[in-house]
């Protein structure tokens, strides 16, 4: 058989994309690595703009059975001791992606794409004029369009020679769910020296943690119990919520050397969705929300070069401009954020500037994820409301 699309890599934007070709009538082949379900690295934040999106997807109602955990106010402290409360623009929610994926990755299944966990890629061979050939550890798979899926940084860049693989980042990041505090409808930010810690509750009750450091914090000792670097208990209130805290999390997922570069919208004719184009620094919390726009966006352009109304050269130039014009100023915005949140003196003074002026702070939140289309912004708040 060959496939019209092959999606390598079932997160959010690998299930997303088959899950909207599958409705539109086409063959999809979607593979992952990993066997489901399973725990991945991420601040497992959702904010409004998924409405749409879940709705479209099918698992709207999905999500509000699992009891997602819903989320209206934000707060960020730096290690001197500033700090900064706000209420979020929206409702958002707290959903682990163990459940979230497992959820998508299942649609898929009932929208009869062929799903193929645990199957490692090794190569891909081809172009979008002459179709492709992928490589498996199950066998060799042929399809007219491939989608790169397959995260944040992955072997496959390494095999597939991304100019972005070759470039070293210090940047790494962990997490792991834990239990012993009440955040609430809170999700917390914590600055501490080279990094920044995120706290948000999810569906179980537990809270996820998910931390960012310079890989210098991480040669440090770690605290007893809960495998966390003694760096980031030099923020007081972070230090505060882990002395009540318990690891409940068997191990920590980790991932190093993540890079906010651009990565591309294309390589070798492959489409690269989800944080495989670009990702967000964890900062703004918009990672998931992005994954699954990004899979939005280029669907269509998908389907125009399958039923040959755009060429493989109109469809890759006009994807690029319209991911880019999506997400190019939340990128950039975010990595500033990210180069003055990991460094005290600046933590410390634009937190207090957010205290002083509280509609810098706001417009900061807003500024960092996408908004629902103007048209449905109602009906999506009205049907967010509805899960939480």
């Amino acid at each position: 058989m060959i496939y019209d699309a092959i999606a390598i890599g079932a997160g959010l934007s690998g299930c997303s994309a088959a899950i909207q070709l599958a409705k539109r009538g086409y063959r999809v082949l979607l593979l992952e690595q990993s066997h489901y379900p399973m725990h991945k690295l991420c601040g497992e934040f959702l904010s409004v703009e998924v409405t749409e999106a879940f709705e479209n997807l099918g698992i709207l109602e999905q999500v509000r059975k699992v009891g997602a955990h819903p989320i209206h106010r934000a707060y960020l402290t730096t290690a001197s001791g500033a700090s900064f409360r706000s209420d979020l623009p929206s409702a958002a929610l707290g959903l682990s992606r163990y459940q979230l994926d497992l959820t998508l990755f299942q649609r898929s299944q009932a929208l009869n794409v062929d799903c193929q966990d645990n199957t490692k890629v090794m190569g891909v061979a081809g172009n979008l004029q002459e179709g492709f050939t992928v490589n498996t550890s199950k066998g060799e798979f042929q399809g007219r369009v491939v989608l790169g899926a397959f995260g944040k940084r992955s072997p496959l860049d390494r095999t597939l020679n991304r100019k972005f693989i070759q470039q070293r980042s210090p940047w790494i990041a962990y997490k792991g769910h834990f239990t012993g505090v009440d955040i609430a409808d809170v999700i917390e930010l914590h600055s501490f020296p080279n990094g920044y810690c995120g706290l948000s509750q999810i569906e179980t009750g537990e809270i996820n943690v998910c931390w960012i450091a310079h890989e210098r914090v991480m040669k440090e000792p770690t605290h007893k119990g809960l495998d966390i670097p003694e760096s980031l208990a030099q923020n007081p209130a972070l230090a505060d919520r882990f002395h009540n805290m318990k690891r409940v999390s068997t191990s920590l997922q980790g991932l190093s050397q993540i890079t906010f570069a651009l990565k591309g919208n294309f390589h070798n004719d492959i489409c690269m969705i989800g944080d495989t184009a670009g990702m967000i620094t964890p900062l703004c919390g918009d990672g998931m929300a992005m994954a699954l726009r990004s899979a939005e966006i280029a669907v269509p352009f998908v389907s125009q070069f399958l039923e040959h109304q755009l060429s493989a050269i109109a469809f890759k130039k006009q994807y690029a401009i319209a991911w880019q014009r999506e997400f190019q100023t939340r990128l950039q915005l975010g990595r500033i954020m990210h180069n003055c949140f990991v460094q005290p003196p600046l933590a410390n003074m634009g937190v207090n500037l957010c205290q002083l002026f509280p509609a810098l702070g706001n417009w900061i939140i807003g500024a960092t994820r996408g908004k629902p289309q103007q048209s449905n912004r109602t009906d999506q708040t009205q049907l967010f409301d509805s899960i939480i």
